[in-house]
């Protein structure tokens, strides 16, 4: 019965987005955002300590409430991408982002390449793989299913929707192999801490990364291609399309290939939150795996 009523109360607030002119959705969601902020002093905890982990507490009190405070409004943002992206047509969501570097993508589906897009929880990530995937081919993401089935049914009929299937993590490997040999592309959102992984660098931090991008990249010798979702302004953004990562042309210098790659992978994720930190989503403990007690101690804090 809780599942079913937080079902119904996403479709009345889709019904009032879609009634509501989007010059006035704007406003409307960034105080929403900053509600969210005030109130969700939990969370805020745990951005609060990321930020002195990543940025090695030199970033002053204002600071740290500038990039806290426009984090929650991408994510508000990108929330209501979600929402909007669910009953808007192909044109509509292609109309909402421009895209650099397109020729990378151009190149490898030339060459018929694998190709998996690795991504993060970062500016416009609810655009990213949409626009991806309606522009140039069925995508196979990995998710993680939610707890909820009505919103979960709801969320596989959206992607479905925008040309994506949903790959389990239980079984994303036998996933990303079927979608490899029906030539599909593959993605992997890589940015959250995770219990069984690679241990790699991050903001000059040990953490976990997911190495599923690694493994496949080397058995199917695709390309890896960074997308990040830059967010300009509401329903503005900048599809940026990285350098990729071609496993064929890569001069590794240890034995250990899929540690050397999710570390290159990462490291491209680290420096595009660097450029604007305000668009990453610090809400996560990202640095649980050698840290988790400054996030114990900070949430335990009156």
């Amino acid at each position: 019965m809780k599942d079913y009523f937080v079902f119904l109360i996403y479709k009345f607030l889709v019904f009032l987005f879609r009634i509501t002119p989007n010059f006035l959705l704007k406003y409307i969601l960034v105080l929403l955002s900053k509600i969210v902020y005030t109130l969700n002093k939990k969370h805020r905890k745990i951005v609060d300590v990321n930020l002195d982990i990543a940025f090695k507490k030199q970033l002053t009190i204002t600071e740290k409430e500038n990039i806290s405070c426009s984090s929650y409004r991408s994510l508000m943002f990108n929330m209501f991408e979600f929402v909007e992206n669910q009953y808007l047509n192909k044109e509509g969501i292609l109309g909402k982002a421009e895209i650099t570097n397109e020729k990378v993508i151009l190149d490898a589906i030339k060459n018929n390449r694998k190709i998996i897009f690795m991504t993060a929880h970062y500016g416009g990530w609810e655009i990213a793989l949409p626009f991806m995937a309606l522009k140039y081919g069925t995508i196979a993401v990995v998710n993680r299913k939610m707890n909820n089935g009505y919103m979960q049914e709801m969320y596989a009929q959206a992607r479905d929707n925008n040309n994506i299937i949903m790959l389990e993590k239980s079984v994303a490997a036998k996933g990303m192999i079927k979608a490899f040999k029906q030539d599909q592309f593959v993605a992997v959102v890589i940015d959250q801490h995770i219990g069984v992984g690679v241990e790699i660098d991050f903001f000059d931090e040990k953490v976990m990364a997911t190495d599923s991008t690694s493994r496949m990249a080397l058995k199917f010798d695709a390309v890896i291609i960074p997308v990040f979702a830059v967010m300009n302004d509401f329903r503005d953004y900048t599809i940026k399309i990285g350098t990729p990562i071609d496993v064929k042309e890569v001069e590794f210098k240890t034995e250990d290939k899929i540690q050397e790659l999710t570390q290159m992978q990462n490291s491209l994720v680290e420096k595009q939150i660097k450029e604007k930190p305000e668009l990453w989503f610090w809400q996560h403990k990202r640095f649980k795996h050698k840290h988790d007690e400054l996030y114990k101690r900070a949430l335990d804090e009156k």
